[in-house]
């Protein structure tokens, strides 16, 4: 008798629109097994195939008082169902897998639970909540990986965090990408300017963060130099920020996020809070694009030093000095890299994952 596979996801993934959403969405995909089942919160009222969704109002409030019904549904689909996995998804917070965890075990006693992070939620809400949000997540998050049968980590840097902050063996699971079979002849969005390209929805913090030190800082350095460079963001329906050289591209489709990066003269990510591998750095390398980050932007990446096209910098100043510099190469990006497309093969890597637990049985 084989595994039945639940993922439980309380934001929706379906049609992504976020790295977040995309890592869950493609995730759930490759799971290697017909007896698979998505549960999400949901704004959206369409349906798809293996999704059951709970419409909510996209509210902290909302999610907390639909936990009931949502724990409801989820046993009630268990009925009848031996070798049950229950995997929630962690980009999100922490309480509301903890909550759901207390509604589900009495009940489903004989379930494995899975905890999937994105990243370790204790240190981004350390740099951007309140002390008690902080010391409840941290609480939670604790009490998830000392209590599920598996916490996933995206690197090796996470794992060694995990195990001093919460005394426990995490394993690796990395973000991965399910690029379009026509990523090659996928054509590039030129404009009459020159663009350095950014993604990423500022209201995860990080983002937030590193969008304004490129808006801030970085660009006007690199505009006093090149009046004609812009910044083209995606991933958001407003930007805070309004100036001339910035430029809102506003949610977009897959294709035409990539259509975005591939027509960029440079990738840019001067993140400095952030723990998980970044999807938007991930699509670059596949891509072959030059990309300009940080030590953070590129945590957990495995850079292949061959390629010549990723370069850290350690500050602002830096940064500024390569994108000038970079912008000047005659020829500086390469072409879609095999390398980095099967190495962050989202099939590959959960292939990988679900083999090594013994999770197909």
């Amino acid at each position: 008798m084989k595994n039945n596979f639940i993922v439980v996801n309380f934001f929706r993934v379906t049609d992504p629109y976020s790295g977040g959403s995309e890592v869950s969405y493609n995730f759930f995909k490759n799971i290697p097994s017909k007896n698979k089942i998505l549960f999400q919160y949901s704004d959206i009222k369409k349906k798809y195939k293996n999704v059951r969704s709970i419409f909510i109002n996209n509210s902290k409030i909302s999610k907390i008082l639909n936990l009931f019904k949502l724990a409801s549904e989820i046993k009630n689909y268990c009925k009848n169902k031996k070798k049950i996995v229950i995997i929630i998804e962690g980009a999100s917070w922490a309480g509301y897998t903890y909550l759901l965890y207390k509604l589900l075990k009495n009940d489903l006693i004989d379930a494995k639970f899975i905890y999937h992070s994105q990243n370790i939620e204790y240190y981004i809400r350390k740099n951007k909540e309140n002390f008690f949000i902080t010391y409840l997540t941290k609480y939670f998050e604790n009490f998830i990986a000392n209590n599920f049968d598996i916490f996933t980590c995206t690197s090796k840097e996470e794992t060694k965090i995990v195990r001093k902050i919460y005394g426990v063996k995490s394993y690796v699971l990395s973000n991965g990408l399910r690029l379009p079979k026509n990523i090659k002849k996928l054509k590039p969005i030129k404009k009459k300017y020159e663009y350095i390209f950014f993604g990423g929805n500022v209201e995860y913090y990080p983002n937030y963060d590193a969008l304004k030190i490129l808006v801030k800082d970085i660009m006007p350095k690199i505009n006093k130099q090149n009046p004609s460079i812009k910044l083209i963001v995606s991933g958001n329906k407003f930007l805070p920020f309004h100036e001339n050289f910035l430029i809102n591209a506003g949610f977009v489709t897959k294709n035409k996020f990539l259509q975005y990066l591939k027509g960029a003269s440079l990738f840019v990510n001067p993140m400095q809070i952030t723990f998980g591998v970044q999807t938007k750095t991930l699509h670059a390398l596949a891509l072959g694009k030059t990309i300009i980050t940080t030590s953070e932007g590129a945590a957990g990446v495995k850079i292949n030093s061959n390629f010549k096209n990723v370069f850290i910098c350690i500050d602002n100043d830096e940064f500024s000095k390569k994108i000038l510099l970079k912008l000047k190469s005659k020829k500086i990006n390469k072409k879609v890299s095999e390398y980095y497309s099967k190495l962050y093969s989202m099939k590959n890597i959960v292939n990988k994952f679900f083999t090594q637990h013994n999770l197909l049985n």
